[in-house]
């Protein structure tokens, strides 16, 4: 499978706010919660010496989302819990990004706190919890190549243990025909597992852990199998105000006799001016390489720097200014360098 800058670029933040508790009666809660984004943005593109501008600076949806989480006390230990949530996929012809509303997420199941959880429906694997250097807010550089989501899964987390996350995964197919039969080069079916653990190494001083793995099936039609298995390994260590993270990844596609691989690393830092205000910057390397048999067809390098700073003007406002330089130089092409430069402001509730 071909890499692109596109598959270099991912956006890892995620924000915490307080949700709204619109219903709180015998044991059952329900949190209404959403974030508004947006960003405006610039961009431009080389190939070479030829230099590609895309029209003028942007004000577009920056991934603005809205939704309620249901938790129901059932007996003791035990809860039954939801997730619905509405996200904008901006349309055919939305160039602000705010077009057709769908639903990101949208599961349910059980749980306790000595047993975990058990979830099914459209929702976010272990995988979306292993990369540790994301501190980026929208020009993320790639941490992980795992499955971190799907339409169809089953999801086991276990926390019995402070500090300690085990997380277990299967996806059905998501893409089928008319007849109800998986769609060709859809997914088959795919299985994930990883772990986290955070802990306390001295006064002022933590450390994170966590590693990764996902496997992909595909269909075919014929007797040739297709499956893509990835991984990834991560840790991040905080001193008072300084966070030092890096994440090592990698994939491999195979089908018949062609073989893809893709390997990297990704490191990162932050450091907290004021509880408000922050600096962080990452900085991204892979390589991918094609086969067919034990013959190279195609050879990328990657790269990607990023920097940034962050401002917290309230709890629920939130904005950044991120810049960030992409390089994919081909083994027998000319290197093509994006470069982006944004400011994002985020009002939660």
């Amino acid at each position: 499978m071909k890499k692109t800058l596109v598959a270099l670029a991912v956006t890892a933040f995620a924000a915490s706010a307080s949700a709204i508790t619109v219903y709180e009666n015998e044991g059952s809660t329900v949190d209404f919660n959403g974030q508004l984004r947006v960003l405006l943005e610039k961009v431009d593109s080389k190939t070479g010496d030829v230099k590609e501008k895309r029209g003028h600076s942007n004000l577009r949806n920056d991934g603005s989302r809205f939704g309620v989480t249901l938790k129901h006390g059932i007996a003791e230990d035990f809860y039954a819990l939801g997730r619905l949530e509405f996200r904008f996929n901006g349309g055919k012809t939305s160039a602000d990004g705010f077009g057709d509303l769908f639903a990101h997420r949208a599961y349910a199941g059980l749980g306790s706190k000595q047993y975990g959880e058990l979830t099914f429906g459209r929702q976010a694997t272990i995988g979306d919890d292993i990369a540790q250097s994301g501190f980026d807010n929208e020009y993320g550089v790639k941490g992980t190549t795992l499955t971190d989501w799907g339409k169809s899964v089953i999801r086991y987390d276990y926390k019995g243990i402070e500090g300690l996350q085990v997380g277990l995964g299967y996806r059905f197919a998501e893409d089928r025909d008319a007849q109800g039969e998986v769609a060709q080069d859809a997914l088959k079916s795919g299985y994930d597992a990883g772990v986290t653990y955070a802990f306390n190494v001295a006064e002022g001083q933590s450390a994170k852990v966590a590693a990764g793995f996902s496997r992909d099936n595909f269909v075919t039609g014929t007797a040739t199998k297709h499956h893509r298995d990835a991984w990834t390994v991560g840790g991040k260590y905080t001193i008072n105000q300084l966070t030092l993270a890096a994440d090592y990844f990698g994939e491999f596609d195979k089908e018949g006799d062609s073989k893809d691989r893709l390997n990297g690393f990704r490191v990162g830092a932050k450091y907290e001016v004021t509880p408000a205000v922050a600096v962080y910057g990452n900085y991204g390397h892979a390589v991918s390489k094609a086969k067919l048999g034990n013959e190279t067809t195609d050879k990328t390098t990657y790269n990607r720097f990023m920097l940034g700073t962050s401002y917290k003007l309230h709890k629920n406002v939130f904005t950044f200014v991120e810049g960030s330089v992409t390089t994919a130089k081909p083994q027998d092409g000319e290197k093509t360098t994006n470069r982006a430069i944004g400011a994002g402001l985020r009002v939660f509730w």
